[in-house]
């Protein structure tokens, strides 16, 4: 196991290279769990086509709620989901650049976009069923 090398792109920040890898699973699990109602929003966008734009576009009309989330994810693409507080201090263009590498990175280990909706699908049903009082 020591020897896998996962695939990493790099995104400039003042001249320092900052290396994101995409998500897997567990990344997912924790992103999920706390962002369950802003992803739900996004994935009922993006099945009924409604979802448009660059990133950048999709982060502007959802800013407070799109903030949190998308630091989380560069948090745990740069395999430091602790840090989430000090990804949000990125520059907007450092975030979006980061964020299309992740979603990029993610989308060609997952097998594409619908197959990485069905995870978190999948990952938002089972915590609501974790979390809901059994009747």
């Amino acid at each position: 196991m020591e020897a896998l090398i996962f695939p990493t792109e790099t995104v400039d920040f003042n001249g320092q290279p900052i290396a994101v890898r995409g998500l897997c699973l567990p990344d997912i699990a924790l992103i999920v769990r706390g962002h369950r109602e802003v992803l739900g929003e996004l994935y009922t966008k993006a099945i009924a086509g409604t979802l448009q734009g660059s990133v950048e576009e999709i982060a502007i009309s959802m800013v407070a709620d799109f903030v949190p989330l998308a630091s989380l994810v560069i948090a745990c693409g740069m395999d430091a989901p602790q840090h989430a507080a000090i990804a949000a201090k990125l520059p907007l263009h450092v975030q979006a650049q980061a964020l299309e590498k992740i979603f990029k990175l993610t989308l060609v280990g997952e097998g594409g976009l619908e197959k990485l909706m069905e995870i978190v699908a999948g990952a938002m049903q089972g915590a609501v069923s974790l979390t809901s009082p059994k009747a």
